[in-house]
């Protein structure tokens, strides 16, 4: 088997000797510089990397990766794509050699997203199809590309012990290419409920809130979008864009991904709003009870914090449930134990709780 790890580069030198390093055990290590101004492309070559420099006008990133897959030589057995802010664990060869047969055309492996290289914490993961055959695959959309088969019979395989980590570049500004990109990909193809569904998305972040709606209404109105954590998404997306109807579509997106904290916790936000204390109680305790992250890139890290324990003890003060306010209201301080005011809530829940016990 001939293996070969490639991808796309434009100003990647703080991460070239990571990712040539964690490829080093394949036959072939080939990137496409798509115009650095930094070097990038001699740190690649000092570690032993081929380097082809291209360019891609107009920029597309689908046609970008289809032209360093056409650099990959015709022997190779196996591709791995790879970004740059990517690494493998060590040890992926053999495992690759034992989870790919003759009759696999692509494989998935374990994708790990760290907040830094040096913190081992893993803050998501998820399955991704990052080895495939060199024949019959192809990248399609000029942005959020995907890995398409072109064959006849596309025969999958998997390997949880292939592990590549990603540690995300937040200072690029990559993002800024996204939006028109989006639109281009929209345009191409209105019924892709993926490219439809971000869309909204970077159009509700640009706060374009009249074209951001619209979308991703029509996302949840599309057969393809199936996804119940993403259609979730979308309708809280919905509900910060639309306050006046603000509790239906928490209360859809409730509904339709409920194993959710993240929608829990909007509710729980929209009843304190309103003074709602008995409603507020009952979402809290649902958010609460929720104790596993789905693993997908949607997971809201804000909604594992202190928040919904600390709305929970201010609902349970505010319904005379004195013992459930101190114990979240503990929780909430454990989870930000520099914040006064929980500290002083909390004080305050223990003497009310004890006034009560001493006058009964």
């Amino acid at each position: 088997m001939k293996v070969a790890v490639y991808t796309i580069a434009l100003n990647e030198a703080a991460n070239a000797e990571r990712w040539a390093n964690s490829a080093v055990d394949a036959d072939y290590r080939i990137v496409a510089d798509t115009g650095s101004t930094d070097d990038t492309a001699e740190r690649l070559t000092a570690a032993g990397v081929t380097v082809h420099r291209i360019a891609v006008r107009p920029w597309r990133f689908d046609d970008a990766r289809n032209a360093a897959m056409a650099l990959i030589p015709d022997d190779v057995d196996v591709c791995c794509t790879m970004d740059m802010d990517r690494f493998l664990e060590p040890g992926w060869r053999p495992k690759l050699e034992a989870a790919w047969t003759p009759e696999t055309t692509a494989l998935y492996c374990q994708t790990v997203y760290r907040a830094s290289v040096d913190n081992p914490t893993p803050l998501r993961s998820w399955p991704a199809k990052n080895f495939h055959h060199r024949w019959g695959y192809r990248f399609r959309r000029p942005v959020h590309e995907a890995l398409v088969f072109t064959g006849e019979t596309e025969v999958t395989a998997n390997s949880s012990d292939i592990i590549m980590f990603e540690v995300q570049d937040l200072a690029k500004p990559t993002r800024s290419n996204y939006l028109p990109l989006m639109q281009v990909a929209h345009k191409e193809d209105p019924d892709d409920a993926q490219i439809c569904f971000w869309l909204g998305r970077d159009l509700m972040w640009a706060n374009q809130h009249e074209r951001a709606v619209p979308l991703l209404e029509r996302y949840l109105d599309l057969p393809t979008s199936k996804w119940a954590e993403e259609r979730s998404e979308a309708m809280r997306y919905i509900a910060r864009m639309r306050p006046e109807q603000r509790l239906s579509w928490l209360d859809k997106a409730r509904m339709e991904a409920p194993h959710r904290r993240e929608m829990w916790l909007d509710l729980a936000e929209e009843f304190h709003g309103k003074a709602d204390w008995l409603n507020l109680f009952w979402a809290c305790t649902n958010g609460i009870e929720k104790t596993h992250r789905t693993g997908s890139y949607l997971d809201d890290p804000n909604c594992w914090g202190f928040r919904l324990y600390d709305l929970g003890a201010i609902a349970s003060w505010r319904l005379n449930a004195m013992a459930r306010a101190v114990e979240w209201g503990r929780t909430a301080l454990e989870l930000d134990p520099n914040n006064q005011r929980l500290r002083d809530n909390l004080d305050f829940f223990i003497g009310h709780r004890d006034s009560l016990r001493a006058g009964a």
